[in-house]
């Protein structure tokens, strides 16, 4: 009997002999799970679990509340997979014809996915039927690799069929490893497999499968190795984390490329220590836990047993809050995200591994437990299912507690600076208001990007109100929450802007940005080459991203944003040309918390000494109705409760101006198949030569008492009176017309804004 299946008995053993023990997880200093020690190589398994994890997979698989959801799609799909996996193991394929590579050997993540689940079904009911089975069915694919190798290489081949798939072997013709190429030579599930079933494969299958990871990894260049560290923003890099679990999976045996594993080890490190920043905030919004740590949380775990473990450092629990901050509190939220992706639900890779991995830490229980829902079948993605086989667990606490954060360290409120975003609430019910201010320092670094700086997102009452639309389908300034003029505001690409200030005072919190450069000019979209030339008025953008906003100085940040090749996708090439020139575009927004939070948002924006129609324009949720428009006041229905929102005109323009108001359906972009999407949104419209917006967002009960607005004799002083209590807001303008507030209940400063 082997070392590893010795200690698999024996742990086997303690899971069922004391499962109080087995349950008990030792965490280190950070919070972080203190992983089984890593075998020496040629000991299996070794990439993601060793031989003393299996009892604890097992027992989570079939024993938990978790198991008994996921359990038995694992049993589904293994019995699904068997009569094809059957037929393909069958072949004989030991001098495979070019016509039955071609139809056999192609991309396919799903199949790979479900290769590791037959794997490890096999594996966790001691079938060995199941478990010859799977070794004969990667064993054949792996003689595939190896023939289109000898094939692409100049071997012999008949007839013109076989010369016209040689010149289509293009991935022989190149060192690249993207998730095409990942996906075409097994990728994880395929190298878990070999991992799982090591002990149970022939001598001679071992050397096939070795032999296979080993030509689809030896030599490959997946995005970002040996790159300037400023190029780590990109979710690419996290993408091909699925190199490291095949290197890993014949580490130390023959045909391991050390040199490779060493290049995935810098790009992830670089992803982690750049693309999200010393907060935690992911510069690519829901593209980090979405995509960049799908396969890459693999590959940190791969990375964690071999010595660089990530998971107990502050940063990355900064991610795991920064990730609860983004979800809207309630059980069918949306993950908010921002430009760069989103709204939405992530892939829950990245999640279930943060659960995994901090396993006693709230935080990520309570992002486990809202990503996946309290019956675990809210977000059952295939793209995940082998994560979720591997490291799926119960969430803590009882079904018929909602899920709260209020008796941890998390804070109402979290500021991302080089994110350049504010995020607070009223408190961490399903119910509280949830504001996002949204005004980005970083907009050079990204891609999949919207015109929307500066924008705002708003929950409360168990749902949205104010929505930060997908940059899938929704591309133009009119579709995000800003103030347009004469129809206009920011451009695609819009520039980086200034955030001024941010703070939490307890009974409010505020956030002051400064978007004027964003209106002033447009960026080439992203990303020009050094190459490209634009004509005039286009000219190269040398600013520095300090003097845009960026708030600190990384080693690996640039002075100017055009002739840098060390940031970015393909390095900073940005030009710039005027857009929609403006005096000053400032947004204050101030979130007031209490028996009845609420939000006021005011806006200094003039565009020149001219009259101009200005629009203050707020996407919201598609479902939402018009109950009522009196005045400068606008009431938004949920249509099946009685949730409403008051938004309130409290200033427009002088007091004489007329003041327009409209909820209206629009056709945004078309989607893949041409058909075009929706979108809702309120314009609250005046003339003037400087509007002045003070716009009062309430969310209410119907029948509810709402809110009496005040000004006194000058228009400097407004007090919101409602449920006894009198929020009063003074309000001064500075030298350079930024309004500076001042918030007093009940004739007590709470909040000053310099």
């Amino acid at each position: 009997m082997t070392r590893p299946v010795i200690a698999a008995c024996l742990a086997l053993a303690t899971c069922f002999l004391l499962p109080s023990l087995a349950a008990a997880v030792e965490v280190d200093a950070g919070g972080a799970r203190k992983l089984s020690p890593l075998p020496p190589p040629g000991v299996h398994p070794r990439v993601l679990f060793t031989a003393a994890d299996l009892p604890d997979i097992r027992r989570r698989l079939t024993q938990t509340a978790f198991g008994k959801v996921f359990g038995p799609i694992v049993r589904r799909e293994a019995e699904r997979l068997k009569p094809p996996l059957a037929a393909f193991a069958a072949l004989d394929l030991s001098k495979p014809a070019p016509e039955v590579i071609e139809t056999h050997w192609r991309a396919d993540e799903g199949r790979n996915i479900r290769w590791g689940l037959v794997a490890l079904d096999a594996v966790v009911r001691g079938d060995a039927a199941q478990k010859a089975l799977m070794a004969k069915g990667i064993t054949n694919y792996s003689r595939l690799i190896l023939a289109s190798k000898a094939l692409a290489a100049g071997g012999d081949v008949e007839g013109r069929a076989g010369e016209e798939l040689r010149n289509r072997l293009t991935v022989w013709k190149t060192d690249r490893f993207d998730l095409g190429v990942c996906w075409l030579f097994g990728g994880a599930g395929m190298a878990l497999a070999y991992d799982m079933l090591y002990d149970d494969m022939t001598p001679g299958q071992r050397e096939v499968v070795r032999g296979a990871l080993a030509a689809g990894t030896r030599g490959r260049q997946s995005y970002g190795m040996g790159a300037p560290r400023g190029r780590g923003v990109s979710n690419h890099y996290g993408y091909h984390g699925d190199l490291a679990v095949m290197l890993a999976a014949i580490e130390g045996e023959e045909g391991y490329d050390a040199a490779a594993y060493k290049r995935i080890e810098q790009v992830m490190v670089d992803y982690f220590e750049v693309g999200f920043t010393p907060a935690g905030a992911c510069h690519e919004d829901l593209y980090g836990p979405n995509v960049g740590l799908r396969e890459g949380s693999r590959a940190l775990l791969v990375l964690a047993r071999r010595g660089k473990n990530v998971f107990g450092t502050g940063r990355y629990r900064n991610f795991v809050r920064y990730f609860a901050h983004e979800c809207e509190p309630f059980r069918d939220g949306a993950f908010v995200g921002g430009a760069s992706g989103g709204p939405g639900l992530p892939y829950p890779t990245s999640i279930t591994l943060a659960k995994y991995m901090r396993p006693t830490d709230p935080v990520a229980d309570y992002n486990w437990r809202w990503l996946m829902g309290d019956d675990y079948r809210r977000n059952l993605k295939w793209q995940s299912w082998l994560d979720f086989a591997l490291f799926g667990m119960d969430w803590d606490g009882k079904r018929d507690e909602a899920p709260t954060l209020a008796e941890t360290d998390m804070k109402l409120s979290a500021f991302y600076p080089r994110r350049g975003k504010l995020i607070a609430r009223s408190d961490w019910t399903p119910q509280a208001l949830c504001f996002h201010l949204d005004a980005r320092p970083d907009a050079f670094v990204i891609g999949h990007d919207t015109v929307d700086r500066g924008t705002f997102v708003l929950s409360a009452l168990g749902r949205a109100w104010a929505v930060h639309a997908s940059w899938h389908h929704f591309r133009n300034s009119s579709d995000y929450n800003l103030v347009h003029v004469d129809g206009k505001a920011q451009a695609w690409k819009a520039p980086s802007v200034r955030f001024l200030h941010q703070a939490d005072a307890g009974a409010a919190v505020v956030g002051v940005a400064d978007l004027k450069y964003a209106y002033d000019w447009q960026w080439s979209p992203p990303w020009p080459t050094k190459d490209q030339e634009f004509p005039a008025p286009w000219r190269p953008e040398l600013s520095d991203p300090r003097d845009l906003g960026w708030p600190d100085d990384p080693d690996w940040l640039p002075h100017k944003l055009y002739g840098e090749p060390g940031v970015g996708y393909v390095g900073s090439y940005m030009w710039r040309r005027p857009h929609n020139p403006m005096q000053k575009a400032f947004r204050t927004a101030v979130m007031v918390r209490g028996a009845h939070p609420y939000v006021l948002v005011v806006d200094d924006v003039r565009k020149d000494a001219a009259a101009h129609d200005y629009g203050w324009y707020m996407q919201v949720a598609g479902d939402l109705e018009l109950a009522s428009h009196t005045g400068a006041d606008v009431i938004l229905k949920d249509p099946a409760a009685d949730r409403r929102l008051l938004v309130r005109a409290c200033q427009a323009g002088p007091p004489s101006a007329e003041i327009g108001v409209r909820l209206e359906e629009y056709e945004a972009n078309k989607d893949r198949s041409g058909k075009p999407v929706p979108g809702k949104r309120l314009i609250v419209s005046t003339r003037a030569v400087e509007p002045g917006f003070k716009m009062l967002l309430f969310p209410h009960r119907e029948g509810q008492e709402l809110p009496r607005a005040l000004w006194d004799e000058g228009r400097t002083r407004l007090t919101i009176a409602s449920a006894g209590r009198k929020d009063a807001f003074a309000f001064t303008v500075g030298k350079d017309g930024r309004t500076r507030v001042t918030l007093a209940r009940n004739g007590k400063t709470v909040l000053a804004v310099e």
